[in-house]
């Protein structure tokens, strides 16, 4: 794992433009889709997407892995790995890891945009990419992602939320902020 953390660094400060995270900006989102949500109700839908432990970043890797077979596909360089049989196993581990990572750059990034970190989800999924191509594949990834899934689940808890099912949570939260 070193040696991808040195890798990633390496390639980061070789290149300013490389940006590998997907992001979406849930408050232009929702000011665009739903503009009658005032500034506290827009932050309080991005807390819910933020906390929702069955949000599905499913579709969102399903996508990914749509274009790395395509680019493996157009480029014969590019050797993947079967791993359907270790599907079940590595996909917790790296559920669990991106989780992690995604709870850590929260603190980086602004309150109204979920990202994912499409070079770590690449690199513990496709170890035969190199480095080049992943810098290739991220931007095709960030040109044809299709965030589709992401407004639909974004939709999904705004209608929950107006409908009052997060209630019982957003008082829970509101009574343990004063305490922290």
């Amino acid at each position: 794992m070193g040696a991808a953390s040195e890798r990633r660094a390496l390639l980061l400060e070789a290149d300013d433009s490389y940006d590998p995270f997907l992001t979406i900006d849930i408050n232009e989102y929702l000011i665009e889709h739903f503009s009658t949500l005032t500034a506290k109700h827009r932050q309080s839908v991005w807390s819910l997407c933020q906390n929702d432990e069955d949000f599905d970043y499913d579709s969102i890797h399903d996508q990914i892995d749509e274009w790395v077979y395509q680019f493996a596909e157009d480029n014969p360089d590019v050797i993947l790995a079967d791993d359907d049989d270790d599907d079940d196993d590595d996909d917790s581990s790296s559920d669990e890891m991106s989780e992690e990572d995604e709870d850590e750059d929260d603190d980086d990034e602004s309150d109204s945009y979920l990202s994912m970190d499409l070079e770590s989800y690449l690199e513990d999924n496709y170890d035969e990419i190199d480095q080049d191509e992943m810098t290739y594949m991220v931007e095709l990834i960030n040109w044809k992602f299709d965030s589709t899934q992401v407004y639909k689940q974004i939709d999904e808890i705004i209608t929950k939320y107006n409908n009052g099912d997060y209630d019982a949570e957003l008082d829970d939260d509101s009574e343990e902020t004063p305490t922290e």
